[in-house]
């Protein structure tokens, strides 16, 4: 018989080996339940991807039955019963009315407007054909107003100059007057008329008058030599004056 520590010894390995393998079958089940626990979860991943996908697609086909619900829906409008057709048209026809209204009011304005154009351009042109014979008027006007105003500088005989002291005498004036040498003549004229002197278009002076004149009596003054008669007394005069200053 062998020995009892050898039959132990070979018991001990047995039994040690006997729990390894025990050992490796756990890991090995455990392995394969992991491995099978994975494969499970990576087929529920799987199924949960394609439910999503399978909602999308559900998702994308009602999005597409809605979208061909609108197009039909434009596609064919509601149809509307005969008085809502009337209703309609009413409606149509007012506002047809009165865009029509404002339509004609601004036809009047714009035809008002075109009026008062051809009115402003009818006086344009009126005016501006007036110009060339306005600016003729304003020259002629002009040179007038100037000859004028160089004639109302009065000189000659329409100039007023102090009339000769023996004109004052014979005719009553008072001292310094100035006259008009036309004035003068008239007033002399008159007061031949006034004294009988005048015989015709003849003045004879009688010996009061000619001594006042220094000519002899009976000296007769023709109608032409009137102004001569006249301007040898405003000379006499005033050559005298001239001695005078001198």
């Amino acid at each position: 018989m062998p020995p009892k520590k050898a039959v132990n010894d070979d018991t001990k390995a047995s039994k040690k080996d006997t729990k390894k393998e025990e050992v490796k079958k756990i890991v090995v089940e455990e392995e394969s339940e992991e491995e099978v626990a994975e494969e499970e979860e990576d087929s529920e991943e799987e199924e949960s991807e394609e439910e999503e996908s399978a909602e999308e697609s559900e998702d994308e086909e009602e999005d597409g039955e809605d979208k061909d619900k609108t197009t039909e829906k434009k596609e064919k409008p509601k149809k509307l019963t005969h008085e809502e057709l009337l209703v309609e048209i009413n409606k149509v026809l007012e506002a047809e009315t009165i865009l029509e209204n404002e339509i004609s009011e601004l036809e009047k304005v714009l035809a008002s407007k075109i009026k008062l154009r051809a009115t402003y351009r009818r006086s344009k042109t009126k005016f501006i054909g007036l110009l060339p014979k306005a600016y003729q008027d304003g020259l002629n006007k002009a040179r007038k107003e100037k000859k004028k105003r160089t004639n109302s500088s009065k000189s000659g005989i329409l100039a007023e100059h102090p009339v000769p002291p023996v004109l004052q005498k014979f005719l009553g004036l008072p001292e310094s007057t100035l006259l008009m040498r036309p004035k003068v003549f008239s007033l002399l004229n008159n007061k031949f008329k006034e004294l009988g002197l005048k015989k015709g278009q003849e003045t004879i002076l009688d010996k009061k008058t000619a001594k006042l004149f220094g000519v002899d009596e009976g000296h007769v003054i023709r109608f032409q030599d009137c102004q001569k008669f006249l301007a040898d007394i405003y000379e006499k005069a005033n050559s005298k004056n001239t001695e005078v200053v001198l």
